[in-house]
């Protein structure tokens, strides 16, 4: 009698461990019972998890190949799905998926494109789209600390965005926008919607074009889109957008959308931050000096403002310069950001300026671009609308429009 009560306690505790479990946890690790030939066990866990989330195909798919194998020797994941580009989006998937599960970054590396983040920006977004991964990190202590990941689809087409429907996800540095909420949304885009910035500056420059780029959820009886999937937006699971929405800060949460990202150990992170900190560092004091053409070095001849182009700029700060006796800068709440696959760097502070005959104080944000002859140079800058406090969005709050594309 006692073994009997053991065993179901056993049983018991195994459903609640379950239960508690991300879906994709207990996915992979049904994956390590059948690399462990334990496939008994692959297939309580596999037949548990679909009776629970029928509409997660990929758990779907290796439940099948468990029940196949009964009847005849498997191989490869999918062997009774027919060859074309569902096969090969499943199997990605659970190729992604599972790489994602052996990753330990949060222990001794960060990413390079997190350079500097002032602490007032609370957390930041990191999407691999090679690895179909999101990653969010804590801004609150000393060096960014990885505490999520999620699984994320992109455009159809895959990666790099370039023009107005070309069902591509773009690449590059973005803040979030704004948060709409569901009930003002096609069942499509799922629990809600956080726009981002693009086109940005550096689009811009660059031609690119389109609009209506979001981090959104999945329709209703989806668990999951397939890792090619959208119009150009970066798609999660309806529960994973709503835990990721919990630590949203309306405009005050970078994007960074890469693919192939590298990671640094500590040690070299904080090199590359020093490095980097110097580089603008050096604009700071060039300025400071009253050397106006050491300053001006700092700008490409691509150089603009909005307004002004960069010799048009060289003029107006060379004129105004002998005018002046001292200059002082003063620079705060410093981020520096990296595009994760072009030499471009963006830089947001608070600039706060004095001389003899003139005071402001401005937030800016300036993109830096690492030019042939090997130096950055500013090619954008100019001033942003001051951060709001930050303040934690609601998924329920209204925010913003619906006008997706």
């Amino acid at each position: 009698m006692k073994v009997i009560f053991l065993f179901f306690a056993v049983l018991y505790s195994a459903f609640l461990i379950a239960d508690t479990l991300h879906p994709e946890q207990r996915l992979l690790d049904a994956i390590n019972d059948i690399q462990s030939s334990n496939l008994n066990s692959a297939e309580i866990k596999l037949k548990t998890l679909v009776s629970e989330m029928p509409n997660f195909k990929l758990a779907q798919l290796v439940y099948a190949d468990i029940l196949m194998s009964k009847v005849k020797g498997i191989d490869n994941a999918g062997t009774e799905l027919s060859d074309g580009l569902k096969k090969e989006l499943l199997l990605t998937e659970i190729k992604n998926r599972y790489q994602a599960s052996n990753n330990d970054f949060s222990k001794n590396k960060l990413p390079f494109v997190v350079a500097r983040l002032d602490p007032f920006y609370r957390h930041a977004i990191v999407i691999d789209l090679s690895q179909s991964r999101l990653y969010l990190f804590d801004n609150s202590q000393s060096l960014p600390i990885l505490i999520d990941d999620f699984f994320v689809s992109m455009g159809r087409s895959g990666a790099g965005k370039n023009s107005e429907g070309d069902l591509k996800t773009p690449l590059g540095v973005y803040f979030i926008q704004s948060y709409i909420s569901p009930n003002k949304l096609a069942d499509k885009y799922g629990a809600g919607a956080y726009p981002i910035n693009y086109p940005n500056a550096w689009d811009r420059l660059n031609g690119k074009t389109g609009h209506g780029i979001w981090l959104h959820g999945t329709r209703s009886g989806t668990y999951n889109r397939p890792v090619l999937a959208s119009e150009g937006c970066v798609v999660l699971p309806n529960e994973d957008l709503l835990s990721l929405g919990a630590y949203i800060d309306l405009k005050n949460t970078p994007v960074l959308i890469g693919e192939n990202l590298r990671w640094l150990e500590l040690e070299k992170w904080q090199q590359h931050k020093q490095k980097l900190s110097q580089l603008h560092g050096q604009w700071k004091s060039d300025w400071e000096s009253m050397k106006v053409e050491n300053y001006l070095s700092h700008y490409s001849i691509r150089f603009t403002n909005g307004k002004k182009d960069f010799y048009l700029w060289s003029d107006h700060k060379r004129r105004v310069a002998k005018h002046k006796t001292f200059v002082n800068v003063k620079l705060s709440n410093v981020s520096l950001l990296l595009h994760p696959n072009e030499d471009v760097l963006v830089a947001t502070f608070l600039q706060t300026y004095a001389s003899d005959n003139f005071s402001s104080q401005s937030w800016k944000r300036q993109y830096w671009n690492k030019e042939s002859d090997g130096k950055w140079r500013i090619v954008f800058e100019d001033e942003i609308s001051p951060p709001t406090v930050s303040q934690l969005v609601s998924n329920d709050k209204v925010i913003g429009s619906n006008n997706q594309k």
